[in-house]
């Protein structure tokens, strides 16, 4: 069986499983709830899944597997399940118990405590996916460019020092002048502060294992990084799935099976090498990615409707996808 049709039968049996559990759970109501959540969630995070796959390129089979089991666990009752709960009983006050006793018995006032805690969220996860952006946007080691007026410039920029961290600061300051509060300006600050830590120690233990100083498996370090983008990325569908339903449980099965989708996705572009073939891909993603962190901070100030933040991040990657087949083409030509 080729990969693309293992890859639809898992889709069609992780689907079919979850439809079962939300029937049983709710009745058909359920399924249409559910259904909307696992769409929500890959459109929300599809450039996640084209990011995911470039960071899991460079890792070894074992830790591409774990990134299925152990990172899919992450994913569905870390940052789908267990991060709600644990941010509404940071700003409610209660117990993690008493937290999840709200979450299953009165789920409106979970899902209004959840809308509380936004600001912060939203703060947090924003900053953190520009960085993401920031970073690759100001990379002074790219060599191929897609929006070439950007990106070449943002090298040449990027020679002169360290600007993303002006960017970076900037950021915060103007979000900070605006709304005025210390826990979104330190919101965002540890998103910041989150990604560069990371960053260094992803680099640190590359340039050990380059040097030879360091033994044993280190693909743990790739595995940290991809499972805080998720969370980054994940975040604000979390969030917005209350304005679809606001069972704990119906939730957490219909992002969860999003989720699972998108990790599918990713070890199927990693598997058949079509991220080689679609060399504009991974721009489109991190555009993809730049712009869920933007319209994240911009709903600290403004309402945004979800099709729009899915939309934004589609349109990057089908147009990447594009101009990656239009690449092709002219490598043929030439070859001719």
């Amino acid at each position: 069986m080729s990969g693309f049709k293992k890859l639809i039968r898992e889709f069609f049996i992780v689907v079919f499983i979850s439809w079962i559990v939300e029937f049983a759970y709710m009745g058909i109501r359920g399924v249409i709830e559910g259904t909307l959540l696992s769409v929500l969630e890959i459109s929300l995070s599809f450039d996640n899944a084209v990011m995911n796959a470039v960071v899991l390129s460079t890792m070894t089979p074992k830790w591409r597997k774990r990134f299925l089991t152990w990172g899919m666990l992450i994913a569905v009752f870390g940052m789908r399940f267990l991060f709600p709960i644990l941010i509404v009983s940071i700003i409610s006050g209660f117990s993690l118990g008493e937290t999840l006793k709200l979450a299953v018995e009165h789920s409106d006032v979970y899902g209004k405590s959840l809308e509380h805690a936004e600001p912060l969220i939203l703060s947090f996860g924003g900053s953190f996916l520009l960085m993401v952006f920031i970073s690759w946007l100001f990379d002074t080691a790219k060599e191929l460019y897609w929006i070439r007026f950007f990106e070449e410039k943002a090298v040449k920029v990027a020679k002169l020092g360290e600007f993303k961290i002006i960017v970076a600061l900037f950021m915060i300051f103007i979000v900070g002048l605006f709304k005025k509060s210390d826990s979104i300006i330190l919101a965002m600050i540890l998103g910041v502060l989150l990604f560069e830590a990371v960053n260094f120690i992803k680099n640190a233990v590359e340039f050990f294992e380059d040097r030879d100083i360091f033994s044993g498996d280190i693909g743990w370090a790739s595995f940290l990084y991809l499972e805080l983008l998720d969370a980054s990325c994940s975040l604000d569908g979390t969030v917005g799935a209350f304005a679809i339903t606001q069972n704990l449980i119906i939730i957490t099965v219909g992002l969860s099976v999003g989720a699972f989708i998108l990790r599918s996705l990713t070890v199927y572009f990693v598997d058949s090498g079509k991220l080689k073939t679609l060399p504009y891909l991974e721009h489109g993603a991190h555009w993809g990615i730049g712009g869920l962190g933007v319209l994240m901070l911009l709903k600290l100030f403004i309402s945004i409707p979800e099709v729009v933040i899915s939309s934004l991040a589609f349109v990057f990657i089908m147009a990447s996808f594009y101009s990656s087949l239009k690449k092709g083409e002219e490598i043929l030509e030439n070859l001719d």
